[in-house]
């Protein structure tokens, strides 16, 4: 049974600071609630009772919502509460913002050897069932990855930045699943629909094998995805599901406004 999941929400997210003040991106209001909110929603709808975010530590206005009480309030006014009431919920910090594959490894003792589900906290997704149950639900090795992938419109690639080509191959074992065999840097990404990666995957403990500083890019310093990614297909089996339901990445300014009035009409 799956049973924890890392949220890395410690980027600085200055690409948004028109919209947030100086505030985490993540805290931006959708639907009612800060984003951070539907993905932890997410996770626990998903079953997950163990969750690490992984903050830095200017991003405390995220901790304080999921740690606060307010006894006082009504239940529509406590949602953090209720959603505690359900799961467990721990803070990792990382130290300087060095990336997402950094903040990953922050989450190490957290995980321990079970494997564990990653959500980009920038990305939500709507279903009739959710994108982690879509993935667990599929009756592969425990030590393998199982990456999302979604199918984005050509008109709105351009709110999916820094999405990635998975290639792949049939899973004759198994219905509704893909052998992935390739991933492509996001700078090579065509404008043709193509099958894209997206900010839910399930991972065994292996993965912090590959994300120590051999992983680094020189020039930045942050650990590279892509040369971890493909250093995992060499030796941990990598499955992908294609998710049924509709994905909104809320990363940028551009997004977040193209999308919270389509997420708020779907009830969530």
């Amino acid at each position: 049974m799956l049973r924890k999941a890392v949220i890395p929400a410690a980027g600085l997210g200055r690409r948004m600071s028109s919209l947030t003040g100086g505030a985490p991106k993540e805290m931006l209001p959708l639907a009612g609630k800060p984003i951070i909110h539907h993905v932890v929603q997410e996770a626990v709808d998903a079953g997950i009772v163990e969750i690490c975010i992984v903050i830095h530590k200017s991003k405390q206005e995220i901790r304080r919502y999921f740690e606060s009480d307010n006894p006082g309030a009504g239940e529509a006014e406590r949602p953090a509460e209720k959603l505690r009431s359900r799961c467990n919920i721990v803070f990792a910090y990382q130290g300087e913002p060095r990336g997402l594959g950094d903040a990953v490894l922050c989450a190490k003792a957290f995980v321990g050897d079970e494997r564990f589900a990653l959500l980009i906290p920038d990305q939500l997704f709507i279903g009739r069932a959710g994108a982690i149950p879509q993935l667990a639900s599929k009756k592969l090795p425990p030590n393998t990855v199982v990456s999302s992938l979604i199918r984005i419109p050509p008109s709105e690639l351009e709110y999916f930045p820094g999405t990635r080509t998975f290639i792949c191959e049939s899973y004759a074992a198994q219905s509704g699943v893909m052998v992935v065999t390739g991933i492509e840097p996001a700078e090579h990404a065509s404008s043709a629909p193509a099958l894209r990666g997206f900010g839910r995957t399930i991972y065994p403990p292996e993965v912090f094998e590959f994300l120590d500083a051999r992983f680094a890019d020189a020039r930045t310093g942050e650990i590279d995805l892509l040369k971890t990614f493909r250093a995992l297909l060499t030796v941990v089996p990598s499955y992908a599901v294609l998710l049924e339901g509709e994905a909104f990445d809320l990363g940028t300014v551009e997004g977040y406004h193209y999308f919270r009035g389509r997420f708020a009409l779907s009830g969530c």
